[in-house]
Order: C-alpha cells, then structure tokens, then sequence
C-alpha cells in the first residue's frame, strides 16, 4: 500500500509547475507520522544526502544514463557517475554551490563545458518527498533555468540513495 501511495505522490505530486509562484505541498507532513509527505526546501539541510538522477547531457555520459549528486549541508554539491564518486569534484563532472533565499534554491555551478555557459546557474524551487522523516525523492521546478540539458534532468524525481556523510 505504501508503495502504492508513493508511486502516485511521485506520478501526480511531482510534474513540473508552469507557474512562478511558490506551491504549497501536495501532502503536508505531520511530526511522528510515518505517512508519505512533501516538504518544500528552504535551506541546504533540507536536500542533504546522495541522490540519484538522470543525466542527459553526452559531455559527462555516466554508465546507463545514470548520475549520482551529493548536496552537502554546507551547501556545496558535486555529480559524479557512482555515489563514492561525489565525495569531492570528481574529473569533468560539475559541482559547486546552492543556497536559499526563501523556497528559492539558487545553483552556482563550476565545471560547466565551455558550450554551455547558460548552465552556470538556475533558480528552483525543491521539493522533497519523505515517509515520516525518511527522505523517499525530490522534484525540481523551474523558476529562472535556460540550460536545456538540467532541465531535461531535473524534470525527472530524483531518488534518495542515502546520507551525505
């Protein structure tokens, strides 16, 4: 049933929003409750942890399409093709940093391929997708983006691999 109810979440609850303002969760969580929920992001701790994602772009082409991306609670955040790999900037993969400002998650990223310079940075809002207080997926919306490969990359849930240690 809780598989169920997840897979719905993630069908329903996490498309892309066309609209700029900020959207409240689809489920609001409530403490000591081990029930599926969604938290909308407001600092770096909120997304800490290794997470797994599709990456599209050729220039970085993980086995299988594959990437793996660590977010840091000191807001710093590096991809790479395997979880041991994002310890630290790994080869030509990017990294850099994010912060908040309000819902809002602003991306610096160092490491972008010379063609891309639109990709150094974008604005989302994040939402995070938790069963009580075990962090389950993360769904990236657009609010300033104009690099075609992230959004093509974060249009996907992100899954929770584990802790960022």
């Amino acid at each position: 049933m809780k598989h169920l109810l997840l897979g719905s979440l993630l069908l329903v609850g996490f498309s892309s929003a066309q609209a700029l303002a900020p959207k409240p969760p689809l489920v609001a969580c409530t403490a000591g409750k081990a029930a599926p929920c969604v938290v909308l992001a407001t600092q770096t701790a909120d997304m800490a942890g290794i997470w797994k994602q599709y990456q599209s772009n050729p220039a970085f082409a993980p086995l299988g399409g594959m990437g793996f991306i660590r977010y840091n609670a000191d807001g710093t955040f590096a991809l790479a093709d395997a979880p041991e790999n994002t310890a630290a900037p790994y080869k030509t993969f990017p990294h850099g940093t994010f912060s908040f400002e309000g819902t809002r998650m602003t991306l610096n990223v160092q490491g972008v391929p010379p063609n891309m310079p639109e990709c150094a940075r974008g604005i989302f809002e994040v939402r995070v997708l938790r069963l009580g207080e075990q962090l389950v997926g993360m769904s990236f919306t657009p609010v300033e983006e104009t690099c075609k490969a992230r959004l093509a990359d974060t249009a996907q849930v992100q899954l929770y691999v584990g802790p960022a240690r």
